[in-house]
């Protein structure tokens, strides 16, 4: 019986084990099961003479950090200095909880955190739209994100403007091209059925892509406004001239969702085209039915492979009447398409006492673990980070991530694999060469499965770029060395400290 077919079986007895992103590590010797009645099968070290398995988990996590109306930063205006500090101590925040992504909110209103020759400056960052903060903020982000060992996903906002109170920038297109706009319930979007707005979006994309050190571009849940999609008033939304120019032999819902795909696929090809390694991914509604509503079809996205990653926002509880946490949760790990899925988690709802499931941890927890026990559900994204600053929620965190974890494999390999690192062990110092082309190093280390016969989980304890970790006696570690892609190389021998 192979590996991987003694896992899977395992799951099935024990109850339904979920093992993300299953790598199977090794298999030792050859010796009888007997477990010495001496020996505490929870927490005794790895034993190379018995037949073992070691196994690793591995899975993304994330907060969503919003800008638009300064929700979560910048919390202060128009200081650069306490801008960083505030970004700095939410970011440490996301460090200390063993998340290995953000998730930033660069372009909220067709506006810019990070200097542009498409579009003025955040007026979120001044107060002013077009008005220069005095420094790069995004560059700013991605360097410290990097620092402290965390992917950076800039996440914008594809079709809207904004308020129509609000003072646009002369600078801002929507100023310059005032066809391309249109006013919907008292907000100004993008009109998606002109080519010329999925141009300038896909420029957008271009620029930061080939300018800045992103690992992902991420696109929110905001595509036609909701209501637009009306059987007795379909032109609410008054696209009826676009739709005269460009719908031919279209019914307009057809044309709508159509305008969608095409900006999806444009922005997905010119990612690939110009720098292959940055992630697309998107985060529609937890319910396909919502996101189609506003012309979203996420299935098209996944047959297409245009994504490389979805992040379905299930913000409901188990339970719900409509929506039930569990079996949207089923519905995206039946769908996946072959595409990761990552799961959005409406940490906005804790202690709201509109959301009563909410109340406590305890549906967090339900949530979390429903997810690590689905075999296509990678990991989860937290709504949002100011709500990650409740004393009580981040201490939940902290005991659910209480390792930290590689990411799992999202999209197309780009770099070449790595050799596994030699390693060493002097007293309990792990030390080990420097392997070319390794980005990062991992440290895992082995801890007995306490239902699982023959199972060590393999937990990584340091990911970073240092050759060398102190251990802990009676403790067993290996050492991978990671790419470009996060993609891992063979594991180093096993070696226990005494």
């Amino acid at each position: 019986m192979s590996a991987l077919k003694y896992i899977q079986e395992s799951k099935m007895v024990y109850r339904n084990l979920l093992v993300f992103g299953l790598f199977v590590l090794m298999i030792w010797g050859c010796s009888d099961d007997a477990v010495d009645p001496e020996i505490d099968e929870t927490t005794r070290a790895y034993d190379p003479t018995k037949d073992e398995i070691v196994v690793d988990k591995k899975e993304i996590r994330a907060a969503w950090i919003a800008t638009v109306g300064n929700y979560d930063w910048p919390i202060t205006k128009g200081n650069a200095e306490t801008q960083k500090m505030e970004l700095t101590m939410q970011l440490s925040r996301c460090m200390t909880l063993n998340f290995n992504a953000v998730i930033l909110q660069v372009r909220p209103v067709a506006d810019a955190f990070y200097p542009s020759t498409l579009e003025p400056w955040s007026v979120y960052l001044t107060g002013v739209q077009g008005q220069d903060p005095g420094y790069d903020p995004m560059k700013y982000a991605i360097d410290e994100a990097h620092r402290m060992g965390m992917e950076f996903h800039a996440w914008l906002n594809p079709y809207r403007i904004g308020n129509v109170s609000a003072v646009l920038a002369s600078s801002h297109v929507a100023v310059k091209n005032p066809s391309w706009v249109i006013e919907y319930n008292g907000v100004r979007y993008f009109n998606p059925g002109l080519p010329e707005v999925r141009a300038h979006l896909v420029a957008v994309v271009k620029d930061i892509i080939t300018r800045y050190d992103v690992d992902a571009i991420h696109f929110d849940d905001y595509f036609y406004p909701s209501g637009a999609k009306s059987t007795t008033n379909p032109f609410g939304f008054d696209d009826k001239v676009a739709f005269d120019k460009y719908g031919v032999g279209k019914d307009v819902h057809t044309w709508r969702a159509d305008n969608v795909n095409l900006m999806v696929a444009e922005v997905s090809r010119v990612i690939k085209a110009n720098k292959p390694s940055v992630l697309f991914g998107i985060s529609p509604s937890g319910r396909r039915e919502n996101s189609i509503d506003l012309y979203a079809d996420p299935f098209v996205w996944l047959d297409n492979k245009w994504v490389d990653y979805l992040a379905p926002q299930i913000y409901w509880e188990f339970g719900h009447a409509v929506a039930d946490f569990g079996k949207q949760a089923n519905f995206w790990n039946d769908n996946a398409r072959g595409v990761p899925m990552v799961v959005g988690i409406a940490a906005y709802k804790f202690k709201d006492s509109a959301y009563p499931a909410y109340g406590s941890v305890t549906e967090f927890d339900k949530e979390i673990e429903k997810v690590r026990k689905s075999t296509n559900l990678s990991g989860c994204f937290f709504f949002r980070m100011r709500f990650l600053e409740n004393t009580e929620l981040f201490t939940f965190l902290k005991t659910k991530y209480v390792w930290k974890s590689v990411l799992p494999l999202m999209g197309a390999l780009t770099a070449p694999s790595v050799a596994a690192p030699v390693v060493s062990l002097s007293g309990k110092q792990l030390s080990w060469n420097s392997v070319s082309g390794a980005k990062k190093y991992v440290v895992y280390q082995l801890e007995k499965d306490t239902e699982l016969k023959n199972i060590f989980n393999a937990h990584a304890v340091q990911i970073f770029t240092d050759q060398k970790f102190s251990g802990v006696s009676e403790k067993s570690y290996f050492v991978t060395a990671l790419n470009e892609d996060q993609v891992e190389s063979a594991r180093s021998a096993v070696f226990t400290i005494k």
